[in-house]
């Protein structure tokens, strides 16, 4: 009896303790609706103590805290609550749910939109305060929220921007390791390779890019580091640097590059014994097969060819060796290069057939010595074989260089420069020539000549109205249109007191006076009296020849030797000069030919007559030419076809306006059908209506024609 009491008296008080509770929970949802806060929160907090009712209890509490206007508003404590109201929820029996909807209006909808809006002001919330532990914070603690990513990007992003305020290779190294996976990794890991690159090697040595490539050999700078190591290796550019280079960085990727400089600066002048000589001095060299081969090209004579209004070239057997791409090809190559035009502009090509230069200039010399004047427009630079711009685009004109100095004009002025392209001599003169024997003549502004010396020292006083080149110690000057001569120290050889005065040949030069001719010697003294009938071509022919000299009295003409003599008499209207011990001489206005002593050995009776070549001489008459002997033989009779000297057994004819060839037997080598002709070492060139070929004058064959030639 007393059992069943205390069990019904036990019943009764949970029952009413739940009513009790029950009754805590409508208190607190209507003290809420007034917004009396802490009333509510008083309700809730004991209501809670009770399992049926933690699930509202701690949705109440949750939505007072999340309440801005509640004093102790704490999003993190709302979240907390929430999430404990969801998860009790999920007990509650369907039953128990409705009435809740009918008498507080929360189910699990309005759970989850308190649940969105909590994390949506607390994302918020840490956008504002804007600060990685804020982020993580959030990251950590509403790790279920949408915005979780969101709140991830912005840290990383936050975290980045951190990185790059402090910029150094560390702060980059600390983002990645604490944020691997974050979208900036691939920027910070870009930025901390280059960084590190830079701060390791900030004294730019060897010593620190070694030092880099050893610490670091998976860096992406590691390419860079040896660049840097190659550039600091070679400061001059010398083959002694680049081969040192070598030696001692042979895992660099620039060795091959070393190599090939070495090569190109050995054999810039790309002459076959210059390759020769590169390879016994670099018998480690890689590349042989490459040497090989340029040393066969460079045995090899190229000559230019066109088909098809292209050209390219051919060798002296006619095959191809580059193909027919160009506007226009030079005829040879100088250093190694030959100059070739495309699309109206001037560039260079190797032998390989290499584009070693581009077709970018107007003009373009030939390379000398490695260097090449080269025209942009209306102004003029220097440029080398390995296409290096030396001396930029800044001169009218520069002319080649001669004893280390080229004349250069600029604003209308000249001066000099030296191969560096450094301007030795500034461009102040009206006019200035070529250096020879370390001395040029020079324009001042009053229009006189005068001499400066390679430092650009005026060493002759500008007094003359015309100067010439030194050439052996002297120079030929004029004041007011009379000549004399100067030496290299200024010392007057020759007063300017003669009409003219030619060059120096056996150690004489013809000078004239009043009508008059004589010699005088290198130190300006008269050595042949000025007796003599003075004649221009006299002047032209240079005065002596194998110690003879072409002189004429009284319109007879005869020759004398380095002291005076007359060896063969003036009894002549003309004379050539000796070949094969005959010369040709003009008396009763016909030609024969005498022998040194002056005897007519051949009897005169030519109309015209030309020296001896390869043992013939062309003679001609009545307007028919044919060729003679040393012992005045007819070879070949005279005929009226035109007929050049004999070189090499053969000579050319020139028939009803077309070229061919003849042997020394007067036959046919080569139908005279060719327009024009040029001889080029082995081979010539020649035209026929408008299509060209080479003809070989050994073999007296074609090796190679354009197509239609001939037709």
């Amino acid at each position: 009896m007393i059992t069943k009491r205390r069990f019904v008296s036990g019943l009764l008080f949970v029952m009413l303790a739940g009513t009790l509770n029950a009754g805590k929970i409508n208190k607190g949802f209507k003290a809420l609706a007034v917004y009396d806060y802490f009333k509510a929160m008083h309700m809730f907090k004991k209501a809670a103590k009770h399992k049926k009712n933690l699930c509202l209890a701690s949705y109440g509490i949750s939505t007072i805290t999340a309440r801005t206007d509640y004093h102790y508003y704490n999003l993190d404590t709302a979240y907390r609550y929430i999430l404990a109201a969801r998860k009790a929820y999920l007990i509650v029996k369907p039953k128990q749910r409705l009435k809740w909807v009918k008498a507080y209006k929360v189910d699990s909808a309005a759970m989850k939109r308190l649940q969105d809006t909590i994390e949506q002001k607390a994302f918020v919330l840490s956008t504002v305060v804007n600060t990685i532990e804020g982020y993580n914070h959030y990251i950590t603690y509403y790790a279920g929220a949408s915005q979780v990513s969101d709140a991830t990007e912005l840290r990383n992003l936050l975290a980045f921007s951190l990185a790059g305020k402090v910029n150094t290779w560390q702060a980059y190294k600390t983002f990645m390791d604490t944020y691997p996976g974050s979208t900036e990794y691939d920027e910070a890991k870009k930025r901390y390779e280059i960084l590190l690159f830079k701060t390791l090697t900030s004294d730019h040595t060897i010593g620190a890019y070694t030092s880099f490539i050893g610490s670091y050999p998976e860096s992406p700078y590691i390419s860079s580091a040896e660049d840097s190591i190659y550039r600091l290796a070679v400061p001059h550019h010398f083959i002694k640097e680049y081969y040192k280079f070598i030696k001692e960085y042979p895992s660099n990727h620039n060795a091959e590059a070393a190599w090939r400089r070495i090569y190109a600066l050995y054999t810039t002048d790309a002459k076959p014994e210059t390759i020769l000589r590169f390879q016994r001095d670099y018998p480690d060299y890689p590349f042989t097969r490459h040497a090989d081969t340029d040393l066969a090209l460079a045995l090899t004579r190229f000559y230019p060819a066109r088909q098809n209004a292209l050209w390219g070239y051919i060798d002296s057997a006619g095959s191809v060796h580059i193909p027919f791409r160009y506007q226009w090809a030079d005829s040879n190559f100088y250093d190694g290069l030959a100059s070739v035009a495309m699309n109206d502009k001037l560039g260079f090509i190797n032998k390989r057939g290499e584009v070693m230069i581009p077709c970018i200039y107007d003009e373009a010399e030939h390379f000398r010595n490695t260097l090449t004047v080269v025209k942009k427009g209306n102004l003029c630079g220097i440029i080398s074989n390995l296409n290096q711009l030396i001396v930029p685009f800044e001169y009218q004109e520069i002319s080649n260089f001669s004893d280390g100095m080229a004349v250069i004009e600029k604003n209308n002025k000249y001066g000099y420069m030296s191969r560096l392209g450094e301007e030795e001599v500034p461009c102040l003169y009206k006019d200035a020539g070529d250096f020879s024997e370390g001395m040029a003549y020079v324009q001042d502004s009053n229009g006189k000549y005068g001499f400066i010396n390679l430092a650009g020292k005026l060493v002759i006083p500008c007094g003359y109205t015309w100067a010439g080149k030194f050439k052996n110690g002297i120079a030929k000057v004029s004041v007011d249109g009379k000549f004399g001569l100067t030496g290299l120290r200024g010392d007057t050889l020759l007063n300017c007191g003669y009409d003219n005065i030619g060059d120096f040949n056996d150690s004489l030069a013809l000078v004239v006076q009043n009508g008059k001719a004589g010699y005088v010697n290198r130190n300006g003294e008269l050595k042949i009296p000025l007796k003599y009938d003075y004649s221009p071509d006299l002047l032209l022919e240079g005065g002596f020849k194998d110690g003879l000299a072409k002189v004429q009295l009284n319109k007879k003409r005869g020759f004398i030797n380095p002291s005076g003599k007359v060896t063969v008499p003036l009894r002549y209207a003309d004379l050539q000069h000796f070949s094969c011990g005959l010369a040709a001489a003009l008396i009763n206005k016909k030609w024969g030919y005498i022998n040194t002593k002056g005897i007519m050995v051949i009897a005169p009776k030519y109309d015209a007559a030309e020296p001896f070549s390869d043992s013939l001489a062309r003679v001609s008459m009545k307007g028919e030419s044919g060729f003679i002997d040393l012992k005045g033989n007819m070879v070949i009779p005279l005929q009226a076809d035109t007929l050049g000297d004999f070189v090499n057994g053969i000579a050319v004819v020139f028939k009803n306006g077309r070229y061919g060839l003849m042997d020394k037997k007067g036959n046919e080598a080569a139908p005279c059908i060719w327009n024009e002709m040029h001889p080029l070492k082995k081979l010539l060139q020649v035209e026929c209506n408008g299509k060209m070929a080479y003809y070989n004058m050994a073999t007296k064959k074609y090796v190679w024609t354009e197509e239609g030639f001939g037709k």
